[in-house]
């Protein structure tokens, strides 16, 4: 796909005059300056935290989990190169950057690109694995991290054109335009064509499947369960709302991160095959206003795990207090619940109230029993008082 950095050059170099009477207006400037600067502290610092938070507890380091880090990884090095190189490089009205950063930038934001797509994928098909044939073993994590490593080595291999066929060459007024420069123009077509297919139609097609053949199952798994009568009918309700709650999360990550990338591709395409569209009067602010769209992508994710995930939005609260209300703990049934991870083996909830010696699976009258969660990958311990109905914890 003709990238960004492109774009903006051929702006600049053919309706130089028209253009300036636009984007370089001081409101204009100034709308986009702030808002690049926004979505570059936001993203760099929302995702960071999103790492921090999975790496420094071992019972957040789930495979969904894992994939999450690495969707975060790919938006903060898009903030750190494509948020602010392309801006600057047309507002200065010269590459200033070098050579090398003329052939890195712009394969960085196609690696960047593929990579969450990718992953997105990734997602989307282990979560078809986990609900759609929930007796199957579930993913390792040297398996998925096998994965995340075939998806970095596929996207630097697709993306290297974009390295290779940039060049930087000088201009009359001494200035410097960071372009691409394929030995054909069809060949330049083709590797648009091609982007547009791998990076966003098939990812799109995988994702839709996966997730509507997981939103049947759960549906039908539902209706299963409330039809059967079964004493632990209340745990059951409450896993399938888990899995729903995280499904809605992973499908609104999907959802924004097309919708947002959706403008910015159009624009592209379009000016791809059609070359006075370049030269339209309000071409670059359609393009910068796509631009903006399409970077702000890189900020929701973080804001959606708080509000949608209760880990996450637990292990914000422990690394950022003051931007959280404290809440209480809720007993439940009298007590209080703590999640451990004993070696790398799925983690327990351990009753915290007072125990005296255990009678067969009973602790001071109250009875315990014992499940696996795939969704959140723990043992969970259902404590209830005798006479009362199970509750999960």
């Amino acid at each position: 796909m003709e990238n960004a950095t492109n774009m903006t050059n051929k702006t600049m170099e053919s309706n130089h005059t028209i253009t300036d009477q636009v984007m370089h207006k001081p409101v204009l400037m100034g709308i986009f300056v702030l808002l690049y600067c926004v979505i570059f502290l936001l993203g760099v610092s929302g995702n960071t935290l999103v790492v921090y938070v999975v790496v420094r507890n071992k019972t957040m380091q789930t495979i969904t989990n894992i994939f999450i880090t690495n969707l975060a990884v790919s938006d903060i090095l898009m903030c750190l190169l494509a948020v602010p190189f392309t801006p600057l490089g047309y507002f200065l009205q010269s590459w200033v950057f070098g050579e090398a950063l003329c052939h890195i930038v712009p394969m960085s934001l196609g690696i960047c690109v593929y990579v969450s797509t990718l992953t997105s994928t990734a997602i989307a098909v282990d979560r078809y694995f986990v609900i759609v044939y929930p007796f199957k073993p579930r993913m390792k994590v040297f398996v998925c991290l096998l994965m995340i490593v075939a998806i970095w080595v596929i996207s630097i291999s697709i993306s290297l054109p974009l390295g290779i066929y940039m060049e930087l060459t000088p201009q009359a007024d001494e200035s410097f335009m960071c372009r691409e420069k394929w030995p054909r123009v069809q060949a330049g077509q083709f590797f648009t064509v091609t982007s547009l297919i791998l990076q966003y139609i098939v990812p799109c097609s995988i994702i839709t499947y996966c997730y509507t053949k997981v939103s049947l199952a759960l549906k039908k798994r539902s209706r299963s369960k409330i039809g059967s009568g079964s004493k632990s009918r209340e745990r059951d309700e409450m896993e399938i709302k888990r899995k729903r709650r995280t499904n809605k999360m992973l499908i609104a990550m999907v959802t924004i991160f097309v919708c947002c990338w959706l403008p910015l591709n159009i624009v592209l395409l379009t000016a791809e095959y059609i070359s006075s569209f370049s030269k339209w009067y309000y071409y670059t602010l359609l393009f910068f206003s796509a631009h903006v769209i399409a970077m702000s992508s890189t900020i929701y994710n973080p804001f959606l795990y708080a509000w949608m995930n209760d880990n996450f939005k637990k292990e914000f609260k422990q690394v950022l207090p003051f931007l959280f209300k404290r809440d209480r703990e809720r007993p439940v049934n009298g007590s209080y619940t703590q999640y451990t991870h004993v070696d790398n083996q799925p983690s327990v909830v351990i009753n915290k109230s007072p125990q005296k010696d255990p009678d067969d699976n009973k602790l001071d009258g109250k009875v315990t029993k014992a499940y696996y969660d795939t969704e959140s990958e723990k043992v969970q311990l259902n404590v209830n008082h005798e006479g009362d109905t199970e509750d999960s914890v």
